[in-house]
């Protein structure tokens, strides 16, 4: 990246104050850019600078606009605000509006204004960091494939639901936003979760089965695993649920159901069993603790205030392999006053855990000895969860790249963001061209009424609505049929941000259905011969039959009956050829 650092001044005497300072910090002229106004910075492109030095005049109340679109426009890098004088008042609004620092031109010489520099620059670093995990954290909630919610712990109230609870409730977002968790129960439970969810609960617990109620009135059996925990300040209580309806139903008679549920709830506890922090406190010369509370007894299993033994029960459980990482990480602290490192802890069972320390080093004082203050985490389930994630994602990804179905996604552009092995086969197959991300998802290949027709297709799906449809296209000189199904993708915002569709070929499904429909035309035509045309014939051959006079059989009479009983056999015989012709075709 760029070393540059931008300064909007527009007094040349405090910008050539301001560039000594940074050519004594090592800047060189090249890597310094000057604006003189904050409204000229704002044209200038926002992506290569490492801080932003700008001396905006006025009060506090004055520059704030100015300094919140440079904060839209120059987004993530830190600013430094300079002022012509101290200002107490305007310090404390520029740093409470998004300032890193403020400083006041005679106030600060090149060394503080290096650390300010510095200190922005991490602070921003950290910022940023937090604002992604916090982002990354919401988008596994929202998109976790059990419902999950988070309630009120007052009134149980719902504050924030995942999809999963949406698709699988049938209420909106805005329709939970109004309810309580009473509402999703059948009226006869409400009194019994009311008295289970006044009892106090900490940390995490089983709620154990309940029954819980769809919109649309069906009601099901589920299990509720809970945690105590703050949201937005409030005291709330997160659940994930598990839906056990048929395990209940057949009163637990199915053994591979009951299986899958166990190993789900274990998977379950793992996630969300509560690490404790352990804090200790040793001796910087001899290592000795002097220091630990509950949660270090219980990580080691050391009894409490053992700390005579501890240092060689503890240290003679690390993992061979990592001893000499140790031995580095206490040189490390002692020599530059702090350290991180992660090592594997071999417990008495013969089990591994990996615990993750973080170490600074206390300078005595009145003849005491410097300590080494840490902080000691078991990550063991941390790293074993990545490790799950990891593998089921690989999983994923090798089913949805042999399987037969077209699967692809795009954004708003109607450009690929993913697509898989068989969509690109087939329009390499179809048009002779390779496709891969990022490319537009409707070429030349197709007709214009098609493109319309896809068009239209995914701006039903960016409105939010999931469908399927019936394509029709010619290949190689015949007609394939392909079921396209779309699905609005959204962000941990509940923004719809692309479209995610899978093709699948439904060709002989479909001429089948079309063989089938000619086939009911054309017994609906026989129906119509049989029941019409027959008829006439029929019913003159019968007529005929009764005036036959039996006592005079070669009477005259007789001889013109038998004449139209021939002529009516005949038209008979005419439909029934007609019948069989049209079977046959």
């Amino acid at each position: 990246m760029k070393k540059t650092i931008l300064i909007i001044e527009s007094d040349d005497v405090k910008f050539y104050l301001l560039r000594n300072y940074l050519s004594d910090l090592n800047y060189q002229a090249d890597a310094i850019r000057r604006c003189i106004s904050s409204d000229e910075s704002l044209s200038v492109p926002p992506d290569d600078f490492l801080v932003i030095l700008a001396h905006l005049r006025g009060s506090s109340f004055d520059y704030l606009p100015s300094l919140l679109d440079l904060q839209n426009h120059f987004t993530n890098i830190p600013v430094i605000i300079l002022s012509d004088q101290e200002n107490g008042d305007a310090c404390t609004r520029a740093i409470r509006s998004g300032a890193q620092d403020f400083l006041a031109f005679g106030n600060f010489d090149s060394d503080q204004l290096g650390k300010s520099i510095s200190c922005a620059i991490n602070r921003q670093s950290v910022l940023i960091k937090n604002m992604n995990a916090v982002a990354e954290y919401q988008r596994h909630f929202n998109n976790g494939p059990m419902p999950m919610w988070i309630i009120d712990g007052k009134n149980m109230k719902f504050l924030v639901v995942n999809n999963a609870t949406i698709k699988k409730y049938g209420y909106s977002r805005e329709e939970f936003a109004t309810m309580s968790a009473r509402d999703i129960r059948p009226q006869e439970d409400v009194q019994a979760i009311e008295k289970f969810f006044s009892q106090k609960k900490d940390g995490y617990y089983d709620a154990g089965y309940w029954r819980h109620k769809k919109k649309d009135g069906e009601i099901f059996y589920v299990h509720v695993y809970s945690h105590v925990i703050t949201y937005n300040g409030i005291d709330a209580r997160l659940s994930i649920i598990v839906d056990v309806n048929e395990k209940v139903i057949a009163d637990k008679q199915n053994k591979e159901l009951m299986a899958m549920l166990t190993e789900q709830k274990e998977q379950l506890d793992n996630i969300l069993f509560s690490i404790s922090d352990a804090i200790w406190s040793r001796r910087a010369d001899t290592l000795e603790l002097t220091y630990a509370n509950n949660a270090y007894y219980k990580l080691f299993e050391i009894a409490p205030g053992t700390l005579i033994t501890d240092k060689k029960r503890v240290f003679d459980s690390i993992h061979p392999d990592d001893k000499f990482t140790l031995l580095r990480a206490i040189s490390e602290v002692q020599e530059q006053g702090k350290t991180d490192l992660v090592y594997r802890y071999i417990h008495h069972d013969g089990s591994t855990k990996i615990l993750k320390v973080s170490a600074t080093l206390k300078k005595g004082s009145n003849g005491k000895p410097d300590t080494i203050n840490g902080v000691t985490i078991d990550i063991t389930s941390e790293t074993e969860m990545y490790n799950t994630i990891r593998n089921n994602e690989q999983k994923l990804r090798a089913t949805i790249e042999n399987t037969n179905d077209l699967i692809w996604s795009v954004n708003r552009k109607l450009e690929i963001i993913f697509c898989n092995k068989a969509y690109q086969e087939f329009f390499y197959k179809l048009a002779g061209i390779e496709i891969d991300e990022g490319d537009y998802v409707l070429g030349d290949w197709h007709d214009e009424s098609f493109i319309n027709k896809r068009k239209e297709d995914y701006e039903r799906a960016f409105n939010g609505e999931s469908f399927s449809t019936i394509v029709e296209e010619d290949f190689n000189g015949s007609t394939i049929y392909f079921e396209i199904s779309a699905n609005p993708i959204t962000d941990h915002h509940g923004n719809i941000i692309g479209v995610n569709c899978i093709s699948r070929d439904i060709t002989e499904k479909r001429k089948q259905l079309i063989k089938i429909r000619r086939q009911n035309e054309m017994l609906k035509e026989i129906a119509w011969i049989q029941s019409h045309k027959v008829r006439g014939p029929l019913a003159s051959i019968l007529g005929l039959v009764s005036l036959f006079d039996t006592n005079e059989i070669t009477g005259e009479h007789n001889t013109e009956i038998l004449e139209k009983l021939r002529t009516a056999a005949a038209d008979l015989d005419n439909v029934i050829k007609e019948v069989v012709q049209r079977a046959m075709t």
